[in-house]
């Protein structure tokens, strides 16, 4: 019995992508295909791992396979797949809205780039509607394997779509779309009603697929076809897919444009990898891992819950998990791949991964064939090495922090910008061009690059030819907490603690000066009394009158500013102000204070000198209305 159909409205960023995608603003327009094919793969795979427990899902007998057929009267396409199906609520969810894939900064980033960029679809896990760019409508129909009632959704990429339960339905899901008629005046559009078309399109992109995609054998003429076998219901048909997994075959055998294909199947991507790792391991624990590291920073790898590895777990060649995160640690979640495992049961769960001591070598393994391959790509691909720097750094210095056992391992892989130049540089570089005697690697820490340049705690170093590291990620500042030193050289923070770079007689004139203007700071200290907790003559400064240094412990402001929207307290920040004893307004000063010890002219002084040094830093100011008026008056003064 069928009931009434229902209309639905899709979700208000669904109906926008559709309009984009309709109107061909991507000219892959094949990608359809792959998509629909990979989505069939994913609910076998589903189907076969649910079945470990509850044998009686894939009750029938009936080979798991993908079906395949066109008719080119009628412009029809159908994928067919007898795998886990759906329920109403996981079609309206999985149709109906892709809010969980950043949907926003997806349609943001597909008006940017439009036509250019096809790896869009496969980055934002949108795949299912790129079928409108093909078809006029879509029906799917499906049924969840061990319910009773099925499921028909149909759309013609409006805005709208219909939804009814339905029975007589087979376990799985059957999509048909009927395509758009071929465009005119364009000789090279592809014809998808065309058999030869989709299996030319199987060979490119889904042929490792695990599942046999079958089509009826009456489709396509003898001389294309690979092999023609029984299919189900004993229907001849054409196996298109060679089916063999990439990684059980030797690398010697293996073609890179084979390694990208694999690629492009597994992460839904179109653009090629830009490193491959493939290595079998024998012995006592016998597994094959086949990693990639992608060429362009998917959008959503710092979403919520995309915190862990997508490297798929197979045992003996049989599909386990798609996104096995004990395989790799959380920070080269951005490695795609698969391992498969002689050794792990079957019916593995994530309790029994999670203290399996032979997954344990594995995941130690892969992450060392991964950094070993980042590391050959830092000294014999630098351009590569810094493309993939811009997109994943940041993630891979997490594990500086995480992973304390390799810290001088990803320290060596990290690049950094210097306050010399714009180029990025290793930390062995660095030490290779610093003079011999220097027993001290220099960071500074910002907001930003550019105020980290400019940071007047960098004039004294750079006075002596000196440079600094400079750390202006968020994730900088647990970074260097936990890098303290790196091959016998220790990391000074110039922001932080109290900087000598003066010799002997420099430190005996600078505490005489201290010891001759102690009222005037003591006078200062007064004035900006519950924000700096100290005033002092600085070492570290040649053109600023002033600056703000924090002590040696003291949060960073980017943890703080975590607290603070996590609503924590917020530990008290103990400040110095340093004061320039060479600059002018300094005898400026004293001399103010020798004149009138308790002037208002004092105490307004010292708030610009605070507000300035805030500002050099990139800081907001305390009172940025009073700081306003102390400089519109400042400049009035000077005027007369």
């Amino acid at each position: 019995m069928t009931q009434r159909p229902e209309t639905h409205v899709f979700q208000a960023e669904v109906k926008e992508l559709l309009g984009l995608m309709i109107h061909s603003l991507y000219s892959h327009k094949e990608i359809f295909l792959r998509e629909l094919i990979s989505n069939a793969s994913d609910a076998l795979d589903k189907l076969r791992f649910e079945a470990l427990t509850k044998p009686e899902l894939a009750a029938g007998g009936d080979e798991l396979c993908i079906r395949l057929d066109v008719d080119p009267a009628t412009r029809r396409v159908v994928i067919v797949d007898n795998g886990i199906g759906m329920t109403r609520e996981e079609v309206v969810e999985n149709l109906g809205t892709i809010a969980r894939s950043g949907t926003r900064r997806f349609l943001e980033a597909l008006r940017e780039k439009g036509s250019q960029s096809p790896e869009l679809i496969g980055q934002f896990g949108v795949g299912f509607y790129s079928s409108f760019m093909v078809a006029e409508q879509i029906v799917v129909e499906t049924r969840k394997a061990g319910t009773d009632g099925g499921v028909r959704w149909s759309s013609r990429g409006d805005g709208e779509f219909t939804l009814e339960e339905t029975s007589g339905l087979e376990r799985g899901t059957r999509i048909t779309l009927d395509l758009k008629p071929l465009p005119q005046g364009e000789d090279d559009a592809q014809d998808f009603a065309d058999a030869q078309v989709l299996r030319e399109l199987v060979a490119k992109y889904s042929d490792f697929v695990e599942w046999p995609i079958l089509m009826p054998s009456e489709r396509l003429p003898d001389e294309r076809v690979l092999r023609r076998r029984p299919g189900p219901g004993g229907v001849e048909v054409v196996e298109l897919n060679s089916k063999k997994p990439l990684w059980s075959r030797s690398k010697e055998e293996i073609k890179p444009e084979e390694y990208a294909q694999f690629y492009h199947h597994l992460a839904h991507d179109f653009a090629d990898p830009l490193e491959t790792v493939h290595f079998r391991n024998e012995g006592s624990n016998e597994y094959t891992a086949l990693l990639y590291v992608p060429g362009a920073r998917p959008f959503d790898l710092f979403e919520p819950g995309r915190d862990k590895a997508q490297v798929a777990l197979y045992v003996r060649r049989v599909f386990v998990m798609g996104e096995c995160e004990e395989l790799l640690p959380p920070w080269l979640r951005f490695v795609r791949g698969v391992v498969d495992s002689s050794d792990l049961p079957l019916n593995v769960s994530r309790e029994i991964l999670q203290q399996n001591r032979t997954l344990v070598q594995i995941r130690k393994r892969c992450t060392t064939k991964v950094l070993d391959a980042l590391g050959a790509m830092r000294d014999n691909r630098r351009a590569d090495y810094e493309k993939f720097w811009a997109a994943f750094g940041t993630v891979l210095k997490e594990g500086l922090v995480m992973e304390r056992e390799r810290t001088e391992e990803l320290a060596g892989l990290c690049l950094f910008p210097t306050t010399k130049d714009g180029a990025l540089v290793t930390l062995d570089e660095l030490i290779a061009r610093a003079p011999k005697d220097e027993d001290t690697l220099y960071t500074i820490l910002g907001s930003d690059l550019e105020t980290v340049r400019r940071s007047p705690h960098l004039e004294a170093l750079a006075a002596k030819g000196g440079e600094a590291l400079c750390f202006s990620d968020p994730i900088d500042e647990w970074v260097r907490d936990a890098l303290r030193e790196y091959k016998g050289k220790k990391l000074v923070a110039l922001e932080r603690g109290e900087a000598d770079f003066g010799g002997a007689a420099e430190k005996e004139q600078r505490e005489t000066m201290e010891r001759d203007y102690r009222g005037v700071l003591e006078r200062i200290e007064q004035g900006l009394t519950g924000s700096v907790e100290r005033v002092r003559f600085s070492t570290r400064l040649k053109d600023s009158p002033a600056v703000l240094v924090d002590s040696a412990d003291a949060p960073g402001p980017h943890y703080e500013r975590m607290l603070r929207q996590t609503g924590r307290p917020v530990p008290p920040r103990k400040r110095v102000l340093e004061l320039n004893a060479d600059h002018p307004l300094t005898s400026k000063l004293k001399s103010l204070f020798e004149a009138d010890a308790q002037s208002t002219k004092l105490k307004d002084w010292a708030d610009l000198l605070y507000g300035q040094a805030l500002l050099a830093e990139g800081s907001p100011l305390p009172d940025a209305p009073r700081f306003s008026k102390l400089v519109s008056d400042l400049m009035l003064a000077t005027a007369k």
